[in-house]
């Protein structure tokens, strides 16, 4: 299985593809992420700005307001506008 993790902070992109290895306040979570890829066969960090992760932003938005959301069927209505932009660019290009 492939795993691809897309961010807008380069200095999270960065710390992972250097393994995880951090001495900030995050490294025992950049530590536990890292590993947690391992069970991947390929996993890949790659850098996008804000403007192509619009679902994880809103996400994030999101969570200022509830800190519970129930994701099981389907996406939260809250993002599915987003998610159809997202297919019909990727659909065009």
């Amino acid at each position: 299985m492939q795993l691809v993790i897309n961010s807008n902070n380069m200095e999270v992109i960065d710390t992972m593809k250097e393994g995880g290895r951090s001495t900030g306040m995050a490294a025992a979570v950049f530590d536990d992420c890292f590993y947690s890829t391992c069970d991947f066969t390929i996993s890949r960090f790659e850098h996008y700005n804000r403007e192509a992760n619009k679902v994880a932003h809103e996400l994030a938005r999101m969570t200022k307001f509830s800190l519970i959301f129930y994701w099981f069927e389907g996406p939260l209505n809250e993002i599915v506008s987003i998610l159809i932009n997202n297919v019909m660019v990727i659909s065009n290009e």
